[in-house]
């Protein structure tokens, strides 16, 4: 069973990561050149904020919780106050965890829907997208670390 839970926390992680990396790397500069760029940003945004934001992080967080009990031995919220190598960096990386969600929702479904409005919604979707991509690379560099035990 925990093998299983940490598989899927794994396999979100890369749609996760990947999904943003694709997109910076791959997606955007061939978008930006097409006429119909807005649209085609307005779509893809659409179908990875689903998948991504509102399937993914939910499920991310709840394997998180079920390997943070399997992995790292946590049997309650109240084991997060304890102060040892796992615990501080499963903090350090929920804290992470949760600045992540706030980015990625207010870049989903607030910036990135009026991206096309003006250059300046444009731009602040753009550094949250990166923002939110370098915080997720930190995030699995912490998820290696814990691997590790912390």
């Amino acid at each position: 069973m925990k093998e299983l839970i940490l598989l899927i926390h794994i396999i979100v992680a890369s749609f996760w990561i990947g999904g943003m990396l694709f997109m910076a790397i791959v997606l955007s500069p061939y978008v930006r050149k097409l006429p119909t760029s807005v649209e085609a940003f307005q779509e893809v945004g659409k179908r990875y904020s689903f998948w991504g934001t509102v399937i993914g992080l939910p499920i991310l967080f709840i394997t998180g919780i079920f390997n943070s009990h399997f992995i790292g031995g946590l049997n309650s919220i109240g084991d997060l106050f304890q102060s040892y190598p796992y615990v501080n960096t499963l903090k350090l990386k929920l804290l992470f965890f949760f600045i992540t969600v706030v980015i990625a929702v207010s870049h989903d479904f607030y910036f990135g829907q009026r991206a096309h409005i003006n250059k300046k919604y444009k731009n602040i979707t753009r550094v949250l997208g990166i923002t939110n991509l370098i915080i997720g690379i930190l995030i699995i560099y912490l998820a290696v670390k814990l691997r590790f035990g912390g």
